[in-house]
């Protein structure tokens, strides 16, 4: 048999569910623009009657159940493998268009580019050649010749400056990583005593997922979701997170001479000092990629500063001594003779030096020349100092004799000294290399960026608030709510007619 009450616990039951679901739905609709927040929705079921063998024919109203977040662990899975891709393109892209811009355009003539120096030595190389014997023409031959070296100079520097930048970032990211990982693991632990205790974790599993976006954008992530609502979290095999326990990771100097990160932070695991893997995807690998490339299949500044040291080193090389191109042999500096008779004189060195030190430098011709770089190329203490030592004559006393001046020419602007390319062809090719593979970052980048954003609007559809929706359900909930009460006050004038009777009123 019902209880004598049934009614107003019915209709109690009802009330308190559609309070919830006003609650609910001003929750997320308070909501609507918080980052990470999911859409909570109210789970409510029917009470059948109180007992089994009752008799009774009617349930005993409805009970809430529970109050869950809607989200999709599979769009989360997508959403935090592609942003780790995206972000890994995005470094890539922004540190290669830096370098793109320190090597500048071989079509742009307005900016101070090594093309232009260049080519401006070689205008006033053929300019002396009118007349070897004006003072002002040689003059403008030596200032620039140090206006090409002090480009390299430059250039150079701004690679190592911007090398040192990209390291910086490395760190950054680190601390990011440390950051985030430590923050998941006490949410993991906020979470498993919310549950146990049968609090909801709703939104402390948003601040989670929030987290992890963030760290997705660092290092490709690996995301297990435990028993209790917490996340387990390994990066290229090393565990990140592991229930409240985080791995720290720190910056270290690499003080091995042989890796291609000497004198670079390395990452290692702050409590074992093991170096760490930190995957081939996200922001932090896109930094360690081009702070260490140094090879044609992995190209970074390293490679570029290398291409732009042979640069240097084979020009200085060939200009002093001469160089053999299939069957023709162009002589250099060193060949020729001054307005003063002077020879054996190299044009270039390096930190100055003079021509006697350069080739001291080294116990072989060739292993003094290593010692030339584009960061510290320079014209020789001898043409600094006098510039009639430039030997554009073939003979002694011969001072009207162009004939060594022309092949010193040749060496700088049309012979192919670097294999089937000029001086100019070989540094072309170097940005045209540059531009290539600036562009396919880029490309990729974008091309990654879009599928980023789009799984980002596929999990917003399925757990960002709608304001449609939420108003929608407060009509809805209302309703439910003004149902309720008017039935309970109609259980109330029942009950209060039947006690009367019973009174005898």
């Amino acid at each position: 048999m019902a209880s004598t009450f049934l009614g107003l616990s019915i209709t109690s039951r009802g009330l308190n569910a559609a309070q919830v679901g006003l609650t609910v739905t001003t929750n997320n609709m308070s909501n609507i623009d918080t980052t990470g927040y999911s859409v909570q929705v109210v789970n409510q079921t029917s009470i059948g009657p109180a007992a089994v063998y009752s008799g009774s024919l009617v349930g005993s109203g409805v009970d809430v159940t529970s109050v869950d977040r809607v989200h999709s662990d599979s769009l989360d899975q997508k959403y935090w493998q592609e942003n780790s891709a995206s972000s890994e393109w995005e470094a890539k892209s922004t540190y290669l268009s830096q370098i793109e811009t320190v090597f500048g355009s071989t079509t742009d003539d307005t900016t101070s580019t090594i093309s232009t120096a260049l080519n401006t030595f070689n205008t006033d190389l053929e300019t002396l050649s009118d007349d070897p014997t004006s003072t002002s023409n040689r003059a403008t031959v030596l200032e620039q010749a140090e206006t090409l070296c002090s480009t390299l100079n430059d250039t150079s520097s701004q690679l190592t400056q911007l090398r040192s930048d990209v390291n910086g970032e490395v760190k950054t990211a680190v601390e990011q990583i440390n950051c985030y990982t430590t923050q998941i693991a006490e949410l993991n632990k906020q979470i498993s005593t919310a549950a146990a205790s049968g609090a909801s974790t709703n939104e402390l599993e948003d601040q989670q997922d929030v987290l992890v976006d963030k760290l997705s954008g660092l290092v490709g992530v690996t995301v297990t979701k435990t028993d209790n609502g917490g996340l387990n979290i390994t990066v290229g095999g090393s565990v990140l997170v592991d229930g409240s326990d985080s791995t720290q990771l720190e910056c270290y100097t690499v003080t091995d001479t042989t890796s291609a990160a000497y004198g670079m932070y390395g990452i290692r695991d702050a409590a074992t000092g093991e170096d760490v893997n930190t995957g081939d995807s996200g922001a932090l690998n896109g930094y360690l990629d081009i702070r260490d490339g140094s090879t044609a299949d992995d190209k970074g500044i390293p490679y570029y500063i290398s291409q732009l040291n042979d640069f240097a080193r084979t020009f200085a090389e060939d200009f002093n001594e001469g160089v053999t191109v299939g069957t023709t042999t162009y002589s250099g500096n060193a060949d020729g003779y001054g307005l003063d008779d002077s020879t054996g004189i190299r044009f270039f060195s390096y930190d100055d030096k003079s021509s006697a030190d350069l080739i001291a430098s080294g116990s072989t011709i060739d292993e003094a020349y290593q010692n030339i770089t584009a960061a510290n190329i320079s014209v020789s203490k001898d043409i600094q100092d006098d510039t009639d030592k430039i030997a554009a004559a073939s003979t002694a006393d011969a001072t009207s004799n162009t004939t060594n001046l022309e092949d010193l020419i040749s060496i700088s602007s049309s012979a192919d000294i670097f294999g089937n390319s000029t001086a100019t062809g070989f540094y072309s090719a170097i940005i045209a290399t540059i531009g290539t593979q600036s562009s396919s970052a880029a490309t990729s980048y974008n091309r990654s960026s879009a599928i980023t954003s789009y799984i980002s609007t596929s999990r917003s559809s399925v757990s960002g608030v709608s304001s449609n929706e939420e108003t929608v359900n407060l009509t809805k909930y209302q309703a439910a709510y003004a149902a309720s009460a008017s039935v309970t006050s109609t259980w109330s004038k029942i009950y209060e007619e039947t006690i009367d009777m019973v009174d005898g009123n």
